[in-house]
């Protein structure tokens, strides 16, 4: 893989996707409850985190439990009927983005526990901030995935490790190196995003259901808050990390196989 773009062309992409007050179509999924909002924010603590060593009970898997969509709503709980072709492909958007959901769920984990370890609470909070938005995403994918009945990859085990792993050893590296870490696995989920918006457009333009568009605009929800992820990293000083180019370039390439691996297995 060729280094990661540039800031300039990074920030870019950002800057033409985001919208300052869009919707959040993953909202469809959460119904709002009585007297409160159907994402609520997570407020801030008043005292700084402590490290707490990880453990199989406190890292993000598949959520065991998760609000119901609307049942009222074709759109949450039905799905059309598409040819095999058709299923294939968006079984594969689905099953490869909750595998990469839980996959940053888990970094983000990793880059949390290595910050605090090296005391930096600085960064272990920004982390954390981003970090709340990758737990949302992963309990709307585990919702679409049980909705439109696809199979999830049978590597979970393996992405847990691996991705703990690099957030883990890029943030006991120090900040610069985590926000590289992030900027690089940032760049290649919006651009892979695109990718699936794009190819769901026959689908949408075909059958008449509106799961279909739902689906599409949590893709687009979902890669602009990657995108601001992005945007963040090479603010805090992803660039400056020791060997940039190269770590951009590894961790860049792992992202892309293990895409190409979920959309298969």
């Amino acid at each position: 893989m060729q280094s990661a773009m540039t800031s300039t062309s990074r920030c870019a992409i950002a800057a033409t996707t985001r919208l300052p007050r869009r919707s959040l179509a993953s909202s469809a999924y959460f119904p709002p409850r009585a007297g409160g909002p159907s994402r609520p924010p997570t407020p801030p603590s008043s005292s700084p985190p402590q490290p707490t060593p990880p453990s199989s009970s406190t890292h993000p898997t598949l959520p065991s439990s998760i609000p119901h969509p609307d049942p009222s709503s074709d759109a949450t709980t039905s799905t059309p009927r598409l040819s095999p072709s058709e299923h294939a492909l968006v079984s594969s958007i689905i099953r490869v983005d909750q595998a990469g959901e839980l996959g940053a769920n888990w970094i983000y984990r990793g880059q949390k526990y290595g910050s605090l370890l090296r005391g930096d609470t600085s960064t272990a909070r920004q982390v954390s901030e981003m970090w709340e938005n990758e737990k949302h995403h992963l309990k709307t994918m585990a919702l679409l995935r049980a909705q439109h009945d696809v199979r999830p990859t049978v590597l979970y085990p393996l992405w847990q490790g691996l991705a703990f792993g690099l957030g883990l050893g890029t943030a006991l590296l120090g900040r610069e190196a985590a926000m590289a870490c992030t900027e690089a696995v940032e760049t290649v989920i919006g651009e892979h995003y695109d990718d699936q918006i794009r190819a769901l457009k026959p689908l949408i333009e075909k059958h008449d259901h509106p799961s279909l568009p739902l689906l599409r605009d949590v893709l687009k929800e979902f890669r602009d808050d990657e995108l601001e992820h992005l945007d963040t990293a090479v603010e805090e000083g992803a660039q400056k990390a020791p060997g940039h180019s190269l770590l951009s370039a590894v961790i860049g390439a792992g992202c892309k196989a293990a895409i190409k691996v979920c959309e298969k297995i």
